[in-house]
């Protein structure tokens, strides 16, 4: 029987975000912010952002990276495989 591939969606991801998580983790975050989020060292969200796994999800300002929730959780929940 084939797999079902489930994907979040944009409620999905919001949903999660309205709360008291809305204002400890807004929409725009730093890698210490989406470490500490995922439970994660932040050396480990500045690896996938040196080998490109979050292409597209962060920015560049200077020396400060600001990397967009939602479509960091899209490209880890619902990407290739690492």
């Amino acid at each position: 029987m084939p797999s079902k591939e489930l994907h979040l969606t944009d409620s999905e991801i919001a949903a999660q975000f309205t709360w008291a998580w809305g204002d400890r983790y807004p929409p725009t975050l730093s890698p210490n912010q989406l470490a500490e989020l995922l439970g994660l060292s932040p050396k480990t969200v500045h690896f996938w952002i040196a080998k490109g796994r979050l292409d597209h999800a962060y920015r560049k300002r200077g020396k400060r990276c600001l990397i967009g929730r939602d479509r960091a959780f899209k490209l880890i929940f619902d990407g290739k495989d690492w």
